[in-house]
């Protein structure tokens, strides 16, 4: 790369002006037309964004990838994009907590999305995985003020937080906090009193509203300045994610966005090496670097977005011709049990869990809940619907013998974490 680190390019100047001629380095970036200075102060300078050639090649890469990304899910019906996402958020919340150390399953997830109980123990990740269902759906809102950041800690970190780590100012943490990489190293110590706390979310917000500066690098420069913060005692990182998938959202597809957590777990060191390069003194508060690594982490997202979403749209066509193979050997004459088997037959390829609630079918069939029932209940006759849950809410799925002489299996990428 010709672009490089100030810090490096300090150290492999061998001069007597070395200290000279980096201030003047640091003044050219600074003053540069295509430089963004982003108007926050840190220990290290004002935070700013240069964009050299590598940037903006990596930038059309990315842009360009998103392209394919959109086409691949627009190419899919809507009962199968839907069930692909929603398997992509119960990724995206399991590799989110496995990050943390935090180990959780799909079947978790689920349950808790389903649960109806007040009770912590079922209440556990639910808000967590609404947040992000809401993205997927297109109903997420990013936050306008400090209160809003909270609110949605507390939606995050519902069923988790203990009493030790309940923010105790205002709205965020009174007292100091370590910024801990891998579990072991201490990278950074979070803002202090309350009162910086509120002026760097206040500045986050703005910055990511800020019209001047392209959205995808706004949404990047602002989960730094989060994470920079450290407005928690607990939660940062989960919150952090968060908050950046919902603020690309903005740029990028939503397969994308909610892929991040996984290649975030995959590339650790990669993710936190972004962090070091703000935080190391020498780099004068550059986030160019930053921005470039988070880039390159969701480009690699994107490219295993592609991989299934391509191998879903496969599987989709060959569906088609598996339901009308169905139809042919099975006593499915009606049009709302021919429906209910191929939407089960989806769930099962695409969303993780094979089996969808009554209501679930209901809404499918545009028809009230007794109707769905009915209809379940002839499937169940005729040896092609099982009830698999039992308690509220109710939820049916394919038969094994149904799925064995089909051929209706999950696609590939199902495997881990369950």
């Amino acid at each position: 790369m010709d672009y490089k680190e100030l810090a490096k390019v300090f150290y492999m100047d061998s001069s007597s002006n070395r200290e000279a001629n980096l201030a003047a380095e640091e003044a050219r970036r600074r003053d540069s037309v295509g430089t963004f200075r982003l108007g926050y102060e840190t220990q290290a300078g004002e935070l700013f964004l240069a964009v050299p050639k590598e940037l903006s090649a990596l930038t059309e890469q990315v842009l360009r990838t998103e392209r394919k990304v959109t086409a691949l899910l627009n190419g899919m019906n809507l009962l199968a994009a839907n069930a692909v996402l929603r398997g992509l958020v119960f990724d995206e919340v399991v590799f989110t907590n496995a990050i943390e150390g935090i180990h959780s399953t799909r079947r978790q997830i689920k349950d808790a999305l389903e649960s109806v109980s007040n009770d912590a123990s079922r209440r556990r990740f639910k808000e967590l995985a609404l947040l992000y269902m809401d993205i997927a759906s297109g109903k997420a809102e990013e936050p306008t003020t400090p209160e809003g950041v909270r609110a949605i800690y507390d939606r995050v970190m519902d069923g988790e937080l203990d009493d030790a780590h309940v923010p105790d100012g205002r709205l965020f943490r009174k007292d100091g906090v370590d910024v801990i990489a891998g579990g072991v190293n201490v990278i950074h110590r979070g803002l202090e009193p309350e009162e910086k706390i509120a002026e760097a979310m206040t500045s986050m917000l703005a910055l990511a509203e800020d019209e001047g500066l392209p959205s995808l690098y706004a949404a990047l420069a602002s989960h730094y300045l989060f994470e920079y913060a450290h407005p928690f005692y607990d939660g940062n990182g989960r919150t952090g994610r968060y908050l950046c998938s919902l603020m690309l959202d903005r740029s990028l597809s939503k397969p994308t966005v909610l892929s991040l957590s996984r290649v975030i777990l995959e590339h650790r060191d990669q993710y936190y090496k972004a962090f070091r390069s703000v935080e190391n003194p020498m780099n004068k508060g550059e986030l160019t670097f930053f921005v470039m690594e988070m880039m390159s982490l969701v480009r690699k997202a994107q490219l295993d977005v592609i991989d299934r979403l391509d191998c879903a749209w496969r599987r989709q066509s060959e569906l088609r011709e598996l339901m009308d193979d169905a139809i042919e050997r099975t006593d499915l004459k009606k049009k709302q049990e021919q429906g209910i088997v191929f939407m089960l037959m989806q769930y099962e390829t695409f969303g993780m869990f094979g089996d969808a609630s009554v209501e679930e079918v209901a809404n499918y069939l545009k028809v009230g809940t007794q109707a769905a029932r009915k209809h379940l209940r002839a499937l169940e006759d005729k040896g092609v619907a099982v009830k698999v849950n039992q308690r509220k809410p109710v939820t049916f799925g394919l038969t094994q013998q149904f799925k064995e002489e089909f051929g209706v299996e999950p696609v590939v990428w199902r495997n881990p974490f369950e």
